[in-house]
């Protein structure tokens, strides 16, 4: 994946089907960020973040540049949600760190087995808990190469200069730490993203992810009415279809819920650890109904998080923006 070379005059774009959002950010905590800014998407351009359109999305691209005035800016985005794998890996001991992704380059097709052809791949180093060990374990995530390159060349043809492909699960958390710079990182804390099409669901424990899902609702976007509000310069969505439907779709991912919980605590964890805490956050219109439909499935407590531009709490802007804003602290927070 691209790597960062330089964190000044830096925008942070988080792309959903639906809407694009933007934080500009040149460093030196949330207080310093700049502009926030969103834009809706419009329908067929982008299906579970795969670029389906790529003549009209690069025209959507080369306009919003344009209208925020942001050409030659370094640019950090989002892998798809949809595409990514995460898996736990093993590998010698001896590599140094910038000898395991080759390692596994080797390996691909045989030890190693990814869904797509041509991926693009990272691996994270896990802390070795035996010195003795000839192995050592890491996380590695991949995306399809040719998915990742279409939205490098269309941002590229659009005046944009990328330079970071992130994990949007990561950047939540890392927003999450910087709020909360004195929560418990021994605790497994579950982030339940709700948005308006589908869900992503992380666990997070000891400053590593544990457990990641992505979930498609399978909503119609022409279901969801954007309205766009002058004087916040924010969006407004209202679903206009059928609300029985949408209600039992929701009904159906708490029971997902509820077992990919289980699943972390008696599959991974053998009983011995399990989720302590739920923090809600997405652009869905309605979070506390959601909060009410966990807490029915679960004891575990549950908070809605919002979106501030300091530990303080204070400059809040909308929950929307907290995938952006984690962006936005890449390099900032371990």
């Amino acid at each position: 994946m691209p790597s960062l070379f330089s964190n000044k005059k830096i925008i942070n774009l988080v792309f959903d089907d639906y809407a694009l959002r933007m934080v500009e950010y040149n460093g030196g905590g949330l207080s310093k960020v700049k502009n926030v800014q969103e834009k809706a998407i419009p329908n067929g351009l982008l299906e579970h973040g795969r670029i389906s359109d790529e003549l009209e999305f690069y025209d959507f691209m080369k306009g919003t540049v344009q209208d925020w005035g942001i050409k030659r800016r370094n640019v950090r985005f989002y892998v798809p949600d949809s595409m990514l794998i995460m898996k736990k890996v093993e590998f010698p001991a001896e590599l140094k760190d910038d000898e395991i992704k080759g390692h596994f380059y080797m390996e691909l097709g045989q030890t190693l087995y990814l869904p797509f052809d041509n991926p693009i791949f990272d691996v994270y180093p896990l802390p070795q808990t035996n010195v003795n060990s000839s192995t050592r374990e890491g996380l590695l995530f991949s995306v399809p190469e040719e998915e990742l390159m279409k939205y490098v060349e269309i941002f590229e043809d659009a005046g944009l200069k990328p330079i970071v492909a992130d994990i949007r699960s990561l950047g939540v958390y890392r927003y999450y730490l910087t709020i909360y710079p004195n929560a418990n990182i021994d605790e497994a804390v579950l982030f339940f993203e709700m948005n308006l099409n589908s869900i992503n669901i992380s666990i997070f424990s000891n400053n590593q992810p544990e457990f990641l899902r992505y979930l498609d609702l399978d909503i119609s976007m022409e279901d969801w009415q954007a309205d766009h509000d002058a004087q916040d310069n924010n969006l407004r969505w209202n679903y206009i279809g059928d609300n029985n439907n949408l209600s039992g779709l929701i009904d159906d991912q708490m029971i997902e819920l509820e077992r990919m919980m289980n699943f972390y605590r008696y599959s991974l964890h053998k009983g011995e650890n399990m989720v302590s805490k739920i923090c809600l956050l997405g652009d869905y219109p309605n979070m506390e109904l959601i909060q009410n439909k966990i807490a029915r499935v679960t004891p575990v407590p549950v908070e809605i998080l919002d979106a501030y531009l300091s530990p303080e709490k204070t400059s809040q802007v909308p929950r929307v923006y907290i995938p952006a804003l984690g962006l936005a602290l890449k390099g900032e927070v371990k």
